[in-house]
């Protein structure tokens, strides 16, 4: 760093003194700029913080309310599982994870049982917590929709909905909808903006519905098993029919006489494909895929993924399943 050396002698000028009068406004000028420089950081914070926390207990949810949220930014959406959890059946929330609910005015979930964790985290909630329950009205499926019994199963039938509602464009067009009222309701100022927002996300699932369209109508017959009841509602809409669940317990192992019990279904069934999750047993999945001779595929359910995905995630996701499954399942029927 060069030194700083003073001025020659010969070279100092003197000035003429300021006038009075601008002498006794420089503090004021001084302070006003001080005040400009410092205090716009301030104002923002403090715009930030006049909005709302709430709390996404899954991750399709937190990317429905994130896509809504955007632009407006009112409340600050905060995702309480990790972006890599997947489906939440077994989640065991940490500290840092109830924390976020202790101090979120708002929660929204899925709903249908599908968060089981909440039952406990919701006792360090406030009292008045505001729960949007995204299921509402949205049709569902049996969770033994279309199986057909193999070793393993419960003895009889359940009644019990399937809670993967979200894989499904017309589903997720109506969870959607749901969150849109209830930030509405939280937020009245904004509600063109979630108008606005919503019209945009069930314009995309109807592109979403074309692609599916365009599958259904030059396939037929097609019959698949899946790690467990991920995707039912997307392969309704596709025509696709879950013959069978490779693990009987969402994320509990299988044993070897069911996994025997499948290999034989497989066969005589004429099953096309074996679907997994992406936190499945992909090896084990392989092994029946090489006795039974059928491929296997990861499919996306999009319960996991970025800390940061783009916006339009969730379409993009769906899209890139319906692709993957037209690879896997070949056109066999003339479109209508």
């Amino acid at each position: 760093m060069s030194e700083i050396r003073p001025l020659p002698a010969r070279a100092s000028v003197s000035s003429p003194p300021l006038p009075r009068t601008a002498l006794s406004t420089l503090p004021l000028i001084l302070l006003l700029l001080f005040f400009s420089l410092t205090a716009a950081p301030l104002l923002r914070a403090q715009t930030v913080a006049q909005g709302e926390r709430i709390a996404a207990a899954s991750y399709p949810v937190w990317l429905f309310t994130r896509y809504l949220n955007q632009g407006r930014d009112f409340f600050s959406v905060e995702l309480m599982t990790s972006p890599e959890t997947g489906c939440p059946h077994e989640f065991n929330p940490r500290q840092e994870d109830l924390e976020k609910l202790s101090r979120t005015k708002n929660l929204v979930e899925n709903g249908l049982g599908l968060e089981v964790y909440l039952d406990r985290a919701l006792r360090v909630a406030p009292s008045d917590i505001f729960i949007i329950d995204a299921s509402k009205g949205v049709p569902t499926l049996l969770l033994d929709s279309g199986r057909v019994k193999v070793t393993g199963d419960v003895s009889k039938k359940t009644v019990d909905p399937n809670p993967h509602i979200f894989l499904s464009p017309k589903n997720a067009a109506l969870m959607t909808a749901n969150i849109a009222a209830a930030l509405t309701e939280k937020d009245p100022a904004g509600a063109e903006h979630y108008r606005d927002r919503l019209e945009r996300f069930q314009a995309s699932m109807e592109t979403l519905e074309e692609e599916i369209a365009n599958f259904k109508n030059t396939r037929r017959g097609y019959k698949v098993v899946t790690s467990h009841g991920f995707m039912d509602y997307l392969a309704a809409e596709l025509g696709i029919l879950i013959v069978a669940d490779i693990e009987a317990v969402p994320e509990v192992a299988p044993s070897p006489a069911r996994l025997q019990s499948i290999v034989q279904l497989v066969k005589s069934e004429g099953v096309s494909a074996i679907l997994l999750e992406p936190d499945s047993d992909v090896e084990q999945a392989k092994s029946l895929g090489a006795e039974t001779g059928v491929p296997v595929a990861v499919v996306d359910p999009a319960t996991s993924g970025s800390a940061d995905p783009p916006v339009d995630y969730y379409q993009q996701v769906v899209s890139s399943d319906i692709a993957l499954l037209s690879r896997l399942l070949p056109a066999n029927v003339k479109a209508n």
